[in-house]
């Protein structure tokens, strides 16, 4: 038996470690470490309600856009506010504008270029992963440094600035297009689709993408348009046995995302990405009921008033505790949900997104060959593609002279949550407001779902599932443990956000 921790880890920030324990050459123990502190809850603690829309998007730089929508659907609920046809689709158009930024840059700048990785360079394709995906040098690494940051000018253009905008609030969206400002949204999305996605992504057409339903149409896209990185990505990663890694939890877990405007009332009404729990043992969809979340922290540094309880966010509690005590080694807590009497630790991320909205191409790669890296980065560039298409539609149904924000009664006391699906997966905030100010605030984010400690019963969390059993080449060269973590696009800042000068040198014992 052998450890390993391997630190800093991710690429979007330096905060995740992993202790992975191996047998020979096999992982048989994995914990996800967060070494910082996230205060934001603390810091809102008596802050006037609409504060938290300044606030809570500054716990990300990259999806501070997210945080922003959710925390204004809070809202919306807490005080009962109506929000406009036109509020909906431009919240949209900001979201998916936001979310198709990252999906570039996390396929290309964070993922992709493991690809490069001496493993693999006796590879016949070697050569052409590094021309295509090799950071700074690749043609297509730098196509997407380009190109994603287009998506960040069609938020700005609607959110003022990028990252960081301000005019999602509850009731609607303080923007009011001009004419202009919606053809220059479309021109953009234009010359994203020309010059990147059906030139770069694809190799193809994206209405033809779309239309594929099977792997086998999928084998049959690489054929026709084998230059596309997508077609590549596909027959490269099964070489590379990319499929056969990362299984983890069989709960996929979705938020939901993207309301219909027309039926659109205080965060309810039908929505373009279902929400729901898909149990892929028997292929049963389960409602999402908000009420079934529960947070532990008995491996988390953190304590409860009531002891070693699950709390659900309303009556959420950031109590941090020094990083010193045995068994506790991260600030994340652990996320469950409580499903037919038991807790479950779902995965969540653009995987559970499509499959619980049963896209066919995904539900069929998943049915032959199960959860896996490979399938993952399919379905992430496939929501690319999707949320390309949506951004157009809701551009085109905007209506010109139509309201965009309809101003809120606000109230002094009341609660509420908002859910969405931010880029790495199902984001939450919860609210709870008492004599005009903030009583409590509670942020679930989707990296802590994914990447959480074990809960009281000894339960790991998805990524420990899915690194479990892994086998890699080489222990000082663990490029299958890279890429089981990246596919899931960690971002570790979202749980975490003040250090201690002297907090790098704890030790954790576990």
């Amino acid at each position: 038996m052998s450890s390993k921790i391997i630190s800093p880890f991710n690429r979007v920030e330096g905060d995740l470690d992993l202790k992975i324990e191996f047998s020979g050459n096999t992982v048989v123990k994995a914990y996800a470490i967060s070494r910082l502190f996230r205060g934001i809850e603390i810091i809102l603690k008596e802050k006037y309600p609409m504060d938290a829309l300044v606030i809570t998007p500054r716990v990300c730089g990259i999806c501070g856009g997210s945080h922003l929508l959710a925390s204004a659907q809070a809202l919306d609920m807490a005080y009962k506010a109506e929000v406009p046809e036109n509020g909906v689709r431009l919240r949209n158009v900001m979201s998916m504008a936001e979310m198709g930024q990252n999906d570039a840059r996390h396929t290309y700048l964070m993922f992709l270029i493991d690809t490069v990785n001496r493993k693999y360079e006796k590879f016949p394709f070697y050569k052409d992963m590094v021309m295509r995906w090799a950071p700074f040098y690749g043609s297509s690494y730098k196509a997407a440094v380009v190109w994603s940051k287009r998506y960040t000018e069609i938020y700005a253009i609607f959110g003022g600035q990028w990252p960081h905008g301000s005019s999602i609030v509850p009731g609607g969206i303080t923007c009011e297009p001009t004419p202009e400002d919606i053809i220059k949204a479309k021109a953009i999305l234009k010359t994203i689709k020309e010059n990147f996605i059906e030139k770069v992504l694809l190799g193809g057409p994206l209405t033809q993408f779309l239309e594929l339903k099977s792997q086998s149409d999928l084998d049959q896209w690489s054929e026709d348009y084998p230059q596309g990185d997508i077609s590549k990505i596909w027959i490269y990663g099964k070489e590379m046995e990319w499929d056969k890694l990362g299984s983890g939890s069989q709960y996929l877990m979705s938020f939901g995302h993207l309301p219909l405007a027309e039926n659109y009332s205080q965060g309810k009404g039908e929505l373009r990405f279902r929400s729901g729990i898909l149990y892929l043992k028997t292929w049963e969809i389960f409602p999402l009921e908000q009420g079934n979340i529960a947070e532990f922290v008995t491996h988390s540094f953190y304590t409860y008033t009531k002891g070693n309880v699950g709390l659900h966010p309303f009556k959420g509690e950031t109590i941090p505790i020094m990083p010193k005590e045995n068994g506790k080694y991260t600030f994340t807590k652990a996320f469950r949900y409580s499903l037919n009497g038991e807790y479950i630790a779902p995965e969540v991320g653009s995987l559970a997104m499509l499959s619980v909205s049963l896209n066919p191409l995904i539900v069929d790669i998943l049915r032959r060959r199960g959860k896996s890296v490979l399938v993952r980065e399919i379905s992430r560039i496939l929501r690319l593609v999707l949320i390309h298409k949506f951004v157009e539609e809701e551009l085109g149904n905007y209506e010109p002279n139509g309201k965009t924000y309809i101003k809120p009664d606000e109230k002094n006391e009341g609660e509420g949550f908002g859910l969405v699906e931010a880029s790495r997966g199902s984001l939450g905030h919860w609210i709870s407001i008492k004599d005009g100010k903030i009583n409590n605030y509670q942020i679930i984010t989707p990296t802590q779902i994914n990447m959480g400690p074990e809960d009281p019963f000894g339960n790991p969390s998805h990524m420990s599932q899915a690194l479990v059993g892994t086998k890699v080449d080489y222990t000082d060269n663990p490029i299958e443990i890279a890429h089981i973590v990246r596919s899931h696009d960690a971002c570790m800042v979202c749980n975490v956000h003040f250090l201690d000068g002297n907090q790098e040198r704890f030790s954790v014992r576990i």
